[in-house]
């Protein structure tokens, strides 16, 4: 999750340096793997931590973080840029909100990676390439 929170971040802070008009479309597209990856593992990683006769419940509230993250973001950057305008252009302002919304996903993925790190080097919390004891016999397939 966290880095589909850098692929997005690098996409967001790359838009304001876009200046020719066919770049928008892959810098956009770089900007939405990152999103849509970001969105689907936090899925993924909810299933995996609760029980499965809870997995619809926190499906939902899952889904209502987000969409009500999304919204709470949305107004604040709707804010910003009408604060904004009085006193610089409109493009001005909307380079500013995805800069500062591109250093700030693009800073707390790094953060979050800093920090995963330094929990397995502590042994607090098995590496990503270890499976544990439960998973290492089952063979993938979907959960029972």
């Amino acid at each position: 999750m966290a880095l589909a929170g850098a692929v997005a971040g690098t996409g967001m802070y790359a838009l304001t340096q876009v200046s020719a008009w066919w770049l928008y479309v892959p810098v956009f597209a770089w900007c939405g793997l990152g999103l849509g990856l970001g969105w689907t593992f936090s899925s993924v990683a909810t299933q995996q931590v609760v029980a499965p006769a809870r997995a619809g419940e926190a499906s939902g509230v899952l889904l209502t973080f987000l969409v009500t993250l999304g919204a709470i973001a949305l107004a604040g950057t709707a804010a910003a840029i009408s604060a904004m305008t009085p006193e610089r252009p409109p493009e001005e302002a909307y380079d500013a909100i995805l800069r500062l919304g591109g250093v700030v996903i693009l800073a707390t993925a790094v953060v979050v990676m800093a920090v995963r790190h330094r929990l397995v080097v502590l042994g607090r919390i098995p590496p990503l390439s270890m499976r544990t004891g439960d998973d290492a016999g089952r063979k993938p397939g979907p959960r029972p």
